[in-house]
């Protein structure tokens, strides 16, 4: 999935250091020129150094300023505008087109920041956990909703905690090996710090977070990380495309988990299904 360079560019511009600030505006405002450039002269035209320049190109998922530069020409034609908020006065197909463009690159970071590795450890405690716990607050909570259906149908029960007095009770009490998920986008509310501490040791616990270096993140076993495009101090799209990352980061933890042991878990598809879907009695 090819990432929009551009995007990525305005949505981390607090992010940058004064020189690739600096770096971000002129690209922003010039991209024409600049695809003209040798890294010389952008390093001239923004008053810095070509290896600030390689530095910025990195810093924005590029290999370097040439990769950079084939990124940026892919998005000659993309009309600027749907890099921008939405505003109250657009027409509805400038809003999709503009959710399209945050989605994808939702979706093309998310990949990059969910570690391989990781995936499959959990997926390996799911499968030989005895029991299974998952919580989230606010859109989160649909998210620990959506691991509870998806991984019911696979036969397994995981318990959905609705407040934190209801997931301690349960969770001191469920049997072990264990394992339970939290799910949350900053992975700073003290509210949950303390419930992950709180969790017995012979249980295992995974966040599911946008942020890995959160509080909540350092409490846990295992971090799964995703990502979400955003813009400070703007409508805050970023929990829809939040909300989309956590659902997708469950998908493939899912289907994951359904290769593993595939034979037994298409059954178990396929025999939920005509349960739900056959002829209903008169």
């Amino acid at each position: 999935m090819a990432e929009n360079i551009l995007l990525k560019i305005k949505e981390n511009l607090k992010n940058f250091s004064f020189a690739e600030k600096r770096i971000a505006v002129y690209v922003l405002n010039n991209q024409n020129d600049v695809l003209q450039m040798s890294i010389k002269e952008l390093a001239d035209a923004c008053e810095t150094s070509q290896a600030t320049i390689v530095r910025f190109s990195r810093t924005v998922g590029a290999t370097g300023f040439s990769d950079f530069k084939i990124r940026l020409s892919a998005l000659q034609n993309l009309d600027k505008t749907l890099l921008e908020e939405i505003s109250p006065d657009e027409d509805l197909s400038t809003v999709k087109e503009k959710l399209t463009v945050r989605i994808q690159q939702t979706l093309s970071d998310t990949n990059k920041t969910l570690n391989d590795s990781t995936i499959n450890e959990v997926v390996k405690l799911i499968d030989k956990s005895k029991s299974i716990s998952v919580y989230g607050m606010g859109s989160s909570l649909l998210a620990a909703s959506d691991f509870a259906q998806k991984f019911g149908r696979l036969g397994l029960t995981p318990f959905v905690g609705h407040d934190v007095d209801e997931v301690i009770a349960h969770v001191v009490n469920q049997e072990v090996p264990g394992l339970f998920i939290v799910i949350s986008n900053s992975g700073e509310r003290p509210l949950l710090k303390n419930l992950l501490k709180s969790i017995p040791e012979e249980i295992k616990t995974v966040v599911l977070t946008k942020t890995p270096k959160s509080s909540l993140a350092k409490c846990a076993d295992y971090v799964l990380n995703y990502s979400a495009t955003s813009f400070p101090n703007k409508m805050r799209t970023s929990e829809t495309t939040s909300l989309l990352a956590q659902l997708y980061s469950i998908d493939l933890l899912y289907y994951r988990y359904f290769q593993n042991n595939f034979e037994k878990h298409f059954f178990q598809i396929q025999n939920s299904y005509e349960k739900t879907h056959g002829p209903r009695k008169k």
